[in-house]
């Protein structure tokens, strides 16, 4: 699904004060956001659904962290003294950010607690130290991990893939999910529908999240820690929103777009390295 193109704004005023090391507080107080450990291991990522964008390869995932929810408007607020939300409300999901954005906020966060940033931007060039342990965003590999519930969901191969939480079935959605069927044609709460088995919420439906990944193929051949291609032109986002049907809700549905791409149902959540 397609939805209309922003305005592209300029970079330029916040990259020069990240490139400086100087870092940039907001006013606010904002409480550390709630983080999940993941167990590494092994899992096939993908699904038979959908066997061009989807296709099924091995992935080994070293151990990281993830937000037990998206990211708020309460905590972006209070990172970055703005709200873009078209939604407003503070334990809403943020929305109507770009990549950029994200990136902008998981630098500017890590250093409000003391932490080495993950990411080093130039212009419109952004480079992640693999080795920091600020907060940055998931890899898609990550992320997919995560919302088929780790070493604690299914890892195997699969044919096709439900919504996060979901035990092999799809009949319980609104017990998981805010999706086009249950959610008004809005946004909601976080945490105010069921985790799934790792503690996450919302990792289907809601809003969708920004991954760090280029997007490109799958890889053919097993890797460790998939970080996407080298290159390209869209970022990947996952795991479908308010607006969507239950097929886009699944977790390994793909959709990507240009990172300074931004929607009333796009947002984002944070990872760090375990």
């Amino acid at each position: 699904m397609r939805y209309p193109k922003p305005i592209c704004l300029p970079l330029a005023g916040f990259l020069v004060i990240l490139l400086i090391g100087v870092p940039v507080f907001a006013a606010n107080p904002a409480a550390k956001p709630v983080m999940v450990s993941v167990k590494g291991g092994t899992f096939f990522m993908g699904s038979g659904e959908n066997r061009v964008t989807e296709r099924i390869h091995e992935v080994n995932i070293r151990p990281f962290l993830i937000s037990e929810t998206e990211v708020t408007q309460e905590l972006y607020t209070a990172i970055m003294n703005e709200n873009p939300s078209a939604f407003k409300g503070s334990d809403l999901p943020v929305d109507s950010v770009s990549w950029f954005d994200a990136i902008q906020f998981c630098n500017i966060l890590s250093s409000r607690f003391g932490l080495p940033m993950a990411y080093t931007i130039v212009g419109e060039t952004v480079t992640w130290n693999r080795e920091s342990k600020g907060y940055r965003l998931p890899t898609e590999a990550e992320w997919e991990f995560a919302a088929r519930g780790g070493m604690n969901g299914d890892c195997g191969q699969i044919e096709k893939a439900f919504f996060a939480g979901a035990a092999g079935s799809a009949e319980n959605l609104q017990d998981y999910c805010w999706a086009s069927a249950n959610s008004g044609r809005t946004t909601h709460a976080v945490k105010s529908k069921l985790p799934n088995q790792l503690g996450l919420y919302d990792m289907s439906g809601n809003v969708w999240e920004w991954c760090w990944d280029w997007y490109n193929d799958y890889p053919v051949n097993p890797t460790s820690d998939y970080t996407g291609a080298a290159e390209g032109k869209q970022r990947v986002y996952r795991g479908g929103s308010y607006f969507n049907n239950i097929n886009q809700l699944r977790t390994t549905f793909r959709i990507w777009d240009v990172p300074s791409y931004k929607a009333r149902s796009l947002g984002f959540r944070i990872a760090q390295n375990g």
